[in-house]
């Protein structure tokens, strides 16, 4: 753009052109106020029901015991480490010879042994490999708990924003009912239309009444849900957005590759997996002899013959063995019982993977259902029938032959209506399965020890 403006007008300017410039420049700022100002404007709902849900999901995560209960089965798990990646505990005895064994320098009187237990070469390695490998794997379980949590509270809210939405909308709908029982009455007193028409819009303000407070009730029980997944006390307050904007996903082949990577239960079997490979080299060194090292230090007594060199002197012996695994039947199955371990990991990696591809194309399709669903009734349906009643109430003026069907057009407006407000939560409820699906949530680092 710079290079355009520099090589650009050569010639000098024009008059005219002088007396363009100013208005245009001028413009310009101000197409791009607008631009900005709408986009805020469009962008502000959206940041603020994304700000609102990722508050209670912090909060939920800080509190909810399921998921502290995850978190600290990885805390027991890193402490693993340093009980199996260490050599055994060494050996210690003390002998003391009641009958002192008598030899040319003198009567052994004690003896302090001191031994340790070598294992195979690479045994430690191993142990302390598949126990990191099992840390990993738990973290990766309280990750999935976490997540699924995160899910729960977004899927909470927004079955909360649709009750209310619901309740808004029918509450509208009652005045309506109300003004249209108003309307028939006096109708009726001036006889215009016939006493049947009045208890018609009765039934429908009745049938609504108890719409109404079916939706109150169902609102209550999500509300104590909602207090359940963030450990609240029963009745604290619950903030809703309040509105839902426009949701983007990614494509299903982006999808799939962020599944395969990032989803913590296929991370989990992975690690299951990995680990189990390390408890069969592991058991493989186990069918190899461990050594064993060791020194003995002999107290000895002055001898009672005369003259004898070094009479007295203490002894010390360094020792040697083997441990060796002459009956390796017990390892073998050990190395058996690792390999199953494997190829069990595997078959779960492989059924996992086609699950979740499968319930990211359940997903996808209710993603792209509801917002054809809300196209339909926002764009057309609920504009028409709008229309509709407008026209009959005009010329019901004229004719009460139509009131039947002003309350039947007026019910189905009500339907329309909540089915565009329950097709844009299940859009949001789509996308937010498939961010549980493709762990967009996930923590970026492993939680380490407090």
């Amino acid at each position: 753009m710079r290079e355009e403006y520099r090589t650009r007008n050569i010639e000098h300017p024009t008059l005219n052109e002088h007396e363009k410039k100013p208005s245009a420049n001028f413009a310009k700022p101000l197409r791009s106020l607008r631009l900005i100002t709408m986009v805020i404007f469009i962008l502000l709902p959206i940041t603020a029901t994304a700000q609102i849900i990722t508050q209670y999901q912090q909060e939920a995560a800080e509190n909810n015991p399921e998921v502290r209960a995850k978190y600290q089965q990885y805390l027991s798990a890193l402490e693993e480490n340093p009980i199996m990646g260490t050599l055994p505990d060494p050996e210690v005895s003390f002998s003391y010879f009641i009958k002192p064994i008598e030899t040319r320098v003198g009567p052994q009187q004690g003896r302090i042994s001191v031994s340790q237990m070598l294992p195979w070469f690479g045994s430690l390695k191993d142990q302390r490999s598949a126990s990191d490998l099992r840390a990993k794997a738990a973290f990766e379980s309280f990750q999935e708990s976490r997540n699924r949590l995160f899910y729960q509270v977004e899927q909470t809210l927004l079955e909360l924003f649709e009750l209310d939405e619901s309740i808004r909308i029918a509450e509208e709908n009652q005045m309506i009912l109300n003004s249209l029982v108003e309307l028939s009455l006096s109708r009726y007193e001036t006889d215009r239309a016939t006493q049947v028409d009045v208890l018609r819009a009765q039934i429908e303000e009745e049938d609504l009444n108890i719409q109404i407070e079916l939706l109150k009730d169902n609102r209550e029980v999500l509300l104590q849900r909602m207090n359940e997944l963030l450990n609240r006390i029963e009745g604290s307050k619950i903030i809703l957005p309040d509105s839902l904007g426009e949701t983007e996903i990614k494509s299903r082949e982006e999808l799939m590759v962020q599944i395969r990577q990032q989803n913590p239960n296929l991370n989990r079997l992975r690690y299951q997996e990995a680990s189990s490979k390390e408890m069969k080299s592991l058991a493989q060194k186990q069918n190899r002899p461990s050594i064993k090292l060791g020194v003995d230090y002999i107290f000895t007594g002055e001898t009672d013959m005369p003259n004898v060199a070094n009479s007295g002197e203490d002894a010390l012996m360094v020792m040697a063995g083997f441990r060796v695994p002459l009956f390796g039947k017990k390892n073998n199955a050990k190395v058996q019982q690792a390999e199953r371990n494997i190829q069990d990991s595997q078959y779960q990696i492989s059924s996992r993977e086609n699950s979740l591809q499968t319930e990211l194309d359940a997903s996808l399709r209710d993603y792209e259902d509801a917002q054809r669903r809300f196209n339909l009734y926002n764009e057309k349906q609920i504009q028409r029938i709008t229309q509709a009643i407008d026209i009959m109430m005009e010329s019901y003026s004229s004719d009460s032959s139509e009131f039947e069907e002003i309350l039947r057009m007026q019910r189905k407006q009500l339907e329309y209506q909540l089915k565009r407000i329950q097709a844009r939560t299940e859009q949001h409820k789509a996308a937010a399965f498939i961010n549980y699906l493709t762990g967009k949530h996930n923590l970026t680092t492993q939680y380490s020890k407090p």
